[in-house]
């Protein structure tokens, strides 16, 4: 669907669009008539997008922007409502594995441990503490935020690790810690997401 969408969409990361009277009525944008204004800053350009996704995805998407409509009027009656196609979703198709208690759960306790490594830190890499989405620890931008604040629980529970990362300085116990991507690490950064 996404290689459809920028064929639709002419390239250069431009978005195929359609209102969403034209999609529920499954038919082009009236001739003389123009798209309303979009908040993507790339470009739109009018498309089909009701030809886009297989028919069960067209039909539930419909049945949806009607069930809509109908708890909130001018939602899909609105002549600007605008469709943007097409963006899927996925998580990390691997898991890089962390140093965890015994039950596999996240309780943040030293005991039950791999000896001598702290809780959360990767399996056979020291000093880097997998964390998020991309590390396969999580599955949308909140699970992520949730295992951040884990991994950096671990963290700053053990004051060796704190040492031997130059920390705590100040009030901030974790000033001194490297953040890339989804991923903290003492050594360099793992991954770039700015």
């Amino acid at each position: 669907m996404e290689r459809r969408a920028a064929v639709m969409g002419g390239g250069d990361l431009v978005v195929p669009v359609q209102r969403v009277a034209d999609f529920l009525a499954s038919r082009d944008l009236p001739e003389g008539q123009s798209l309303p204004d979009s908040s993507y800053r790339l470009g739109v350009k009018a498309a089909r997008l009701d030809q886009l996704y297989p028919a069960e995805v067209t039909r539930a998407l419909k049945d949806a922007l009607m069930a809509f409509e109908r708890q909130m009027p001018g939602f899909a009656s609105c002549p600007d409502a605008l469709l943007h196609g097409v963006e899927t979703r996925t998580s990390a198709p691997v898991t890089i594995p962390r140093n965890r208690p015994p039950d596999g759960g996240d309780v943040l306790e030293p005991s039950g441990l791999t000896p001598g490594r702290p809780l959360l830190e990767c399996v056979g890499v020291q000093g880097l503490w997998p964390c998020g989405e991309g590390a396969g620890h999580a599955g949308g931008i909140v699970s992520a935020a949730v295992d951040g604040l884990k991994v950096a629980s671990a963290l700053t529970q053990s004051t060796e690790i704190l040492a031997s990362i130059g920390g705590p300085r100040g009030d901030n116990p974790t000033q001194g810690l490297l953040t890339s991507g989804d991923m903290w690490t003492n050594a360099v950064p793992v991954r770039e997401s700015y």
